[in-house]
């Protein structure tokens, strides 16, 4: 609206002009001069507005995906001169996937004090993003003229993790190593051993209250026992390359990562030893909630850009399996190997659990580039004789909290 007002005088400043001139009237040459002076005034007063300039960037140093999040600009001018309101646009990554970007609060930034704008976003693709500059935009004190000027700022960099995305599976038992006390919720709880401490939860018992660490955290927490009967749960996530098929946030890749992050939550919080071997090495001991930040960080990097296939990982990785344990298998793509990789677990008594998608559902337009599918018929039939009970997953979007 200002730059067609301003298109509008400036036309009409011109008109009466040449009319001054075609009639030789003094007293609309002065009008049509006031209204030039204007314009030009205008110009000059939005042109000021966006430069000399300072800009910090605060962003949270990770968030969930589909989170809605805060941004916080400090501005600083390094002039004094008295500015209109001006607005500030971040230069978003179209890789983010920001949805729900609200404007900024406009400002009158100040020399003799820093001003502080925001604005919001719901980040909606996992991974580490980076990014850096953004435009001002101002205007004169009239609204006539709007300018923009592009700044360079430091890089910022957040980490945005998977969003859990619950599944409906029927946890296998471990063949007597424990897993059918990891499905009932008997595997953690009041033993010998202690474990760790956790944030307390609806239900526990004050007895377990671990008073000294509840008074420097300022919110209660209790102790977690090791009860001998732990069993161990291992993930291999197909990231072959091509393998990830569909759309970015919602890809084959994106939903084993949510579906990855609800099992390993559901897993940690009944007492399982969870593992992500593909991806880091030998864990250390940790609290329950640690150890799930410490792999949602892992899952959110993680891309389909491996040269191995999977059943080539499992293979290498073998000796990193914990006997008796149950591996989940997340393939999108059919991999001829994977059986005869399955196979040759069947010495540490693991039992495997294959969890498919159907790749062709995720890019119906479009060629699977040599891929066969892992939810074909003929790829399902090869696990079942091979004494696999595979289970196709939808593809889900993600839920986004209102």
């Amino acid at each position: 609206m200002s730059r067609i007002a301003g298109l509008t005088i400036t036309a009409a400043a011109l008109f009466l002009l040449v009319v001054a001139v075609m009639l030789n009237s003094a007293a609309l040459f002065y009008m049509c001069t006031a209204m030039i002076l204007t314009i030009g005034a205008s110009r000059l007063q939005a042109w000021l507005s966006v430069r000399a300039l300072r800009f910090e960037r605060v962003v949270p140093e990770t968030a969930s995906q589909g989170e809605r999040i805060k941004v916080e600009f400090t501005v600083w001018s390094e002039r004094k001169i008295r500015r209109p309101l001006i607005t500030v646009k971040d230069n978003l990554p179209a890789r983010l996937g920001a949805t729900e970007v609200s404007p900024s609060l406009p400002i009158a930034p100040a020399q003799d004090q820093p001003i502080r704008t925001q604005y919001r976003f719901r980040p909606m693709r996992r991974g580490k993003h980076v990014w850096s500059g953004l435009t001002v935009t101002g205007t004169d004190a009239l609204g006539l003229v709007t300018m923009t000027r592009a700044y360079e700022t430091a890089p910022s960099e957040m980490l945005v993790l998977p969003s859990p995305i619950p599944v409906s599976l029927e946890l296998p038992v471990g063949a007597g190593w424990g897993h059918n006390e990891s499905a009932s919720g008997r595997s953690r709880g009041p033993g010998l051993e202690p474990y760790g401490v956790r944030e307390y939860a609806y239900g526990d018992s004050l007895r377990f209250v671990h008073w000294r660490s509840s008074a420097r955290a300022g919110r209660l927490l209790v102790r977690e026992f090791e009860t001998g009967s732990n069993p161990s749960v291992t993930f291999f996530i197909q990231r072959t390359s091509g393998s990830d098929i569909g759309t970015p946030g919602t890809s084959t890749l994106d939903t084993m990562c949510g579906h990855v992050a609800f099992l390993i939550e559901k897993s940690l919080r009944e007492g399982a030893r969870v593992e992500l071997p593909q991806l880091e090495e030998r864990a250390k001991p940790s609290a329950t909630h640690e150890r799930y930040r410490e792999m949602l960080e892992l899952l959110a990097e993680l891309r389909a850009e491996s040269p191995l296939a999977l059943s080539d990982e499992i293979q290498a990785l073998r000796p990193r399996i914990e006997p008796g344990s149950v591996v989940y298998a997340l393939l999108s793509v059919a991999d001829p190997g994977f059986v005869a990789a399955c196979q040759s677990l069947r010495g540490l008594n693991v039992s495997v659990w294959p969890l498919l998608y159907d790749a062709s559902a995720a890019a119906p337009r479009r060629r699977l580039l040599g891929h066969v599918s892992a939810a074909s018929e003929e790829f399902i039939l090869d696990l079942q004789s091979g004494g696999m009970q595979p289970a196709v997953l939808p593809l889900a979007l993600l839920e986004v909290d209102a």
